[in-house]
């Protein structure tokens, strides 16, 4: 995900589900006045700025979005910027990034479709209690199941090499009870945590290919002259393994996703 224009164009799934959370869940939480947010994985900013905010902009100081992509983050500065927001790289992963800075430094963390691409949940889990105030909370909405990590199951042994080098990919299977516990044991105590299967239509399989695409780091990874055979496959692969639905009178798309939002404290 180093490419923040074609992202914004094709990340509607993303902005549907920060919207939904946000809605379902602002009013829950407990709000003083003045206090500094934090939003991990806030790529090029754009939810950030066009959703999250608008929740916010009247119960906050300051609103910070972090991403681990130098690349996102000055997009988000450049095109979204302003004294009440703003961006900064941070690996949500790495402690010192965490510790050095922000410790103790919130009174809410959100994150929106980024912890399914985060290889060690539970070093994030305590990194984000470390940076919360006694009494903060979190909102965190992810993928159950990663729609890509099942595409590259049934990828080729072609490109099973390139997939391997995506370090960032978080190939780890969690189950709802695991993550219960997971959270638990990084301090937190979890008010509300939900899941059920959704459904996002796209307009034409063009368009669901293109937010594929958006969201694939194969393409950072493999050498340019491959882009074009790699995507005939990924095309190839989604339809022959049914992993949409294509509406045969219409050509809409429809995807099955398995959304989780988890509203925690730290006590």
């Amino acid at each position: 995900m180093h490419c923040p224009e074609r992202y914004v164009k094709n990340n509607g799934i993303q902005q549907r589900e920060a919207k939904d959370a946000l809605t379902a869940y602002i009013e829950k939480m407990v709000w003083t006045s003045n206090e500094m947010v934090l939003d991990i994985g806030c790529g090029p900013g754009d939810v950030t700025s066009d959703i999250l905010y608008p929740f916010l902009k009247n119960k906050i100081k300051q609103l910070i979005g972090v991403d681990k992509s130098v690349e996102m983050v000055e997009y988000a500065k450049n095109s979204f910027g302003r004294s009440d927001m703003n961006f900064k790289a941070l690996d949500i992963e790495n402690t010192n990034d965490c510790d050095s800075s922000y410790s103790r430094g919130f009174n809410k963390i959100f994150s929106f479709f980024c912890f399914h691409w985060i290889h060690n949940k539970f070093d994030s889990l305590l990194n984000m209690h470390l940076m919360l105030k006694s009494g903060g909370e979190i909102l965190i909405n992810f993928l159950l199941i990663n729609p890509l990590v099942e595409l590259y199951k049934f990828m080729d042994e072609e490109w099973q090499q390139y997939i391997k080098d995506v370090k960032q990919m978080s190939q780890d299977s969690f189950s709802k009870d695991d993550l219960r516990e997971m959270f638990i044991k990084a301090g937190f105590r979890i008010i509300n945590m939900e899941s059920s299967v959704k459904t996002y239509t796209y307009p034409d399989y063009s368009s669901c290919l293109d937010a594929v695409r958006a969201v694939d780091d194969m393409y950072s990874n493999l050498p340019q002259h491959l882009h074009d055979r790699y995507a005939i496959h990924v095309s190839d692969t989604i339809r022959e393994k049914q992993m949409v639905e294509i509406c045969p009178n219409t050509g809409e798309i429809i995807l099955k996703y398995l959304p989780i939002t988890v509203h925690a404290v730290k006590d």
